[in-house]
């Protein structure tokens, strides 16, 4: 007898939700995030939350290159964000704060990723522009998130 597994269906039973952490890193920094991906995630981002745990943030993935413009409305947590271009280099880091509904706009046209973190989270990690976002481990998690969407649809 044989028996054939759907190997995504498989993968995809599994928990890859919006609300779960993925282990990334940048350089030699390690840490956890929440992946937004859908359109509608990205609107929510870290909203309504109290507090991020130390080395917790949220990775932004988007489709296509592009300006971005991220502001904190509903958003109590101080937080830093980084703009990460298509190859995971960071090019830009900005300070976020709480309530503040000013957009902070990229000066890059060419942003792709971005990862919100506690305010300092970079400094303290000596995380600075030109540092690279492990693009293989980020990209692996996309793809399972996205599988996870797919999935539910």
């Amino acid at each position: 007898m044989i028996f054939f597994v759907n190997c995504k269906k498989e993968s995809v039973s599994q928990n890859f939700s919006f609300e779960q952490y993925f282990s990334l890193s940048i350089e030699q920094n390690d840490f956890f995030a929440q992946i937004a991906i859908s359109q509608q995630e990205q609107s929510q981002g870290l909203m309504f939350r109290n507090y991020l745990d130390k080395n917790h943030g949220m990775l932004f993935a988007f489709e296509n290159p592009k300006k971005m413009s991220f502001w904190m409305k509903n958003v109590s947590i101080p937080l830093d964000i980084g703009y990460f271009d298509s190859n995971g280099r960071l090019i830009e880091i900005h300070s976020l704060y709480p309530y503040d509904e000013k957009p902070v706009f990229s000066k890059s046209n060419n942003i792709q990723y971005a990862l919100e973190m506690n305010q300092g989270w970079y400094h303290r990690n000596k995380i600075r522009t030109g540092n690279y976002l492990n693009l293989e481990k980020a990209i692996k998690h996309i793809q399972l998130r996205k599988d996870f969407l797919n999935f539910k649809d």
